[in-house]
């Protein structure tokens, strides 16, 4: 990932460190690929749309310029949204099953207006978000937006396609990671969707056909775009074995930005070369399932003087959080079960990822504002300014506490599991040379 960050504002770096704050409290891991050609200058990014309310958060949090994101236009009926929406730079978009009045015709002066500026905008061309593991059918208005700003005069536009990947878009504290590809070049690349002497504007439906397909297949290279979701858990299970067994060591964490990478170019292959992947991959995961591991438990192995000390350091960890924990626990119980009950609502898996955060966000900003109030009443402002410094503290003690026990938890079951595996080494050790066979010869 590239070191040079393009200049930023005063606004835009409160909201990116907002946003991070965001972020990192409602996904565990989140890591981030970058191409090499990040710089300033007009940008239009383009990217899958399977998280709902995630999506932008994480754009706005992973792209080295804050982008002024496109959405529904729906958004700006509820007053305190719309002032959040305007304060972030952020553009209507009108789509004609929400009626009422509106068209995208201000949304498209908007947009040529903001790319002029030499601003950063993202769109999701999928248009609507999807629960399917791959990219649907990819409309036309990127392309119109940047065939239309540079007829309009605007220069060195480039067209950036970045690809989101949830380990579980509707829970929290899960991994994801954002990849960020290589930009299309307007002003290099017209000439090959323009024939010489046509309308290089967005009336010219031929070229906003072609430059539609040329961002289409970017963003497939950089999101995920599987055939369903066994195909999707086996490609990139399978990566993640094809990483960790070229690692130095194989309890090192597998970036999950490497990972999806590989899963993403295995997803590329023919139908026949991906069963076979697939039929590969999901033996061995049977046949871990049946000893109760994971493929990096297997593969580093727990003795018995490992696991002692791996459970010490935890469990001294765990004591050193109690306190804090506990205090986080009183303090925020209310939002945590809040939080639960709504993870609990049966509906789409792209409706909680947009709900279950910002229900996470709401109930906590609300629980914490009351106490900092209190604090107030009781304390005065230097009260008040302690707790505020305290209960990100305590909340994070909570979130750390529960991990380390999981953890502790799972080493536990690791251990008492490897055992059952030495039984059956052979087997097992079979069904593994033969996912990395399979996937080292489709690479």
């Amino acid at each position: 990932m590239p070191d040079g960050t393009p200049k930023q504002t005063r606004r835009e770096r409160f909201i990116r460190k907002l946003a991070g704050v965001l972020v990192r409290g409602i996904y565990r891991r989140v890591d981030i690929y970058r191409s090499n050609d990040i710089a300033d200058g007009p940008q239009l990014s383009v990217s899958n749309h399977f998280g709902g309310f995630a999506d932008p958060l994480l754009l706005i949090y992973a792209m080295p310029r804050v982008p002024r994101v496109m959405a529904r236009d729906v958004i700006w009926k509820y007053p305190v949204v719309r002032s959040i929406m305007n304060w972030l730079g952020a553009l209507p978009v009108h789509k004609p099953e929400d009626r009422g009045p509106g068209s995208n015709d201000v949304m498209f002066r908007s947009a040529y207006e903001a790319l002029d500026e030499g601003s950063h905008v993202v769109i999701f061309p999928e248009g609507v978000t999807r629960d399917e593991p791959s990219i649907g059918r990819v409309k036309t208005g990127a392309a119109r937006i940047v065939m239309g700003a540079r007829v309009n005069g605007t220069d060195g536009i480039r067209i950036t396609p970045a690809g989101i990947h949830y380990e579980n878009k509707a829970s929290l504290r899960s991994d994801v990671s954002v990849l960020i590809g290589t930009s299309i070049d307007l002003d290099a690349a017209i000439g090959e969707h323009v024939a010489d002497g046509a309308d290089e504007g967005p009336e010219n439906r031929d070229a906003v056909r072609s430059l539609t397909s040329a961002i289409e297949t970017e963003l497939r290279r950089v999101a995920p775009d599987f055939a369903d979701w066994r195909e999707a858990r086996a490609l990139t299970a399978g990566s993640e074995i094809v990483l960790r067994t070229l690692a130095d060591d194989p309890r090192v964490d597998i970036p999950t930005a490497d990972r999806d990478t590989l899963a993403g170019h295995l997803g590329r292959k023919s139908p026949e070369e991906k069963a076979h992947m697939v039929t590969a991959v999901d033996r061995y995961s049977a046949e871990l399932a049946g000893l109760g591991l994971d493929d990096e438990q297997l593969l580093s192995g727990m003795t018995g003087k490992r696991f002692l000390w791996r459970s010490l350091g935890l469990l001294v960890l765990a004591l050193l959080l109690l306190p804090y924990a506990i205090v986080g626990t009183v303090i925020n119980w209310i939002p945590f079960l809040l939080v639960k009950a709504v993870g609990l609502l049966r509906v789409a898996p792209a409706v909680l990822s947009t709900i279950k955060p910002v229900s996470a966000i709401l109930f906590f900003g609300v629980t914490w504002g009351i106490t900092l109030w209190g604090a107030f009443q009781e304390w005065g402002a230097r009260g008040a300014l302690l707790t505020a410094l305290l209960m990100p503290v305590y909340l994070g003690a909570v979130i750390v506490f529960l991990e380390t026990a999981q953890t502790l938890w799972s080493s536990f079951r690791t251990w008492r599991h490897l055992h059952k595996a030495r039984s059956s080494e052979d087997v097992i050790e079979s069904a593994r040379r033969e996912v990395l066979d399979v996937l080292v010869e489709a690479l």
